[in-house]
């Protein structure tokens, strides 16, 4: 259930992306940066997109958001020559008039900067539209996030030339871990060169544990928290 609060303070001018990167744990060196959607309420609250989302969706705005977004954060990044990569969810890439801006935008371009992250479920839903978007933009950055288990459909996106997967939070920091998943989705990825990430990282035994296991990239809070400049 939305906050009345939100209801009567979103206004799509009030979102605004927060910066998080994703390092690189061997050299504590930047890869790229997350572009996170925050809502900027009254008396300097900040609204997270569990919180608001529900406007978007009940209003039909998930592709305006995603426009909003990207424009931004493309404004931010491109003068400063960072890595960037925006969210798209299912109902994003299940509207063609997106995927078509998408590939406007970008299948003649040279640059490496710009990229997309995409959920593990959404992967598997809508993998020819992955496809298609890698044909056409074949410098684009494709992350697959919040993989939780290796499957068929993550075997095939890694043919496709991804540049990483996330691992879910949830795994990492799981009370039973299943540290054999983790190893061979490491080896996976090392097979086909696709960079390996772990999430939610916010503390430092659990920098250790992703240490121990051969992952090489990672992301969360007691890394860096997400900021609205870098």
């Amino acid at each position: 259930m939305t906050h009345p609060q939100i209801e009567v303070e979103f206004k799509m001018e009030r979102v605004v992306p927060y910066f998080q990167p994703i390092m690189n744990l061997q050299n504590n060196r930047v890869w790229r940066y997350e572009c996170l959607a925050r809502l900027l309420g009254d008396k300097e609250h900040i609204f997270l997109p569990s919180e608001f989302l529900t406007i978007v969706e009940r209003e039909n705005w998930n592709a305006e958001l995603t426009h909003h977004i990207y424009e931004q954060s493309r404004r931010y990044c491109v003068h400063r020559n960072m890595p960037w990569s925006i969210n798209l969810s299912e109902s994003d890439l299940n509207d063609e008039s997106l995927v078509a801006w998408l590939i406007y935008s970008h299948e003649n371009t040279s640059t490496t900067l710009f990229g997309i992250e995409i959920s593990h479920a959404a992967l598997q839903k809508y993998l020819p539209v992955i496809s298609h978007l890698r044909e056409k933009c074949p410098n684009l950055a494709i992350i697959v996030d919040d993989v939780s288990t290796n499957n068929a459909a993550l075997e095939q996106a890694l043919t496709l030339k991804i540049q990483a997967v996330k691992l879910s939070g949830a795994l990492i920091n799981s009370l039973t871990i299943d540290k054999q998943l983790l190893v061979d989705l490491v080896k996976l990825c090392k097979t086909n060169k696709t960079k390996l990430v772990a999430e939610h990282i916010e503390n430092k035994l659990t920098l250790a544990l992703v240490l121990s296991l051969g992952i090489e990239y990672g992301q969360g809070f007691y890394l860096s928290s997400p900021s609205a400049t870098v």
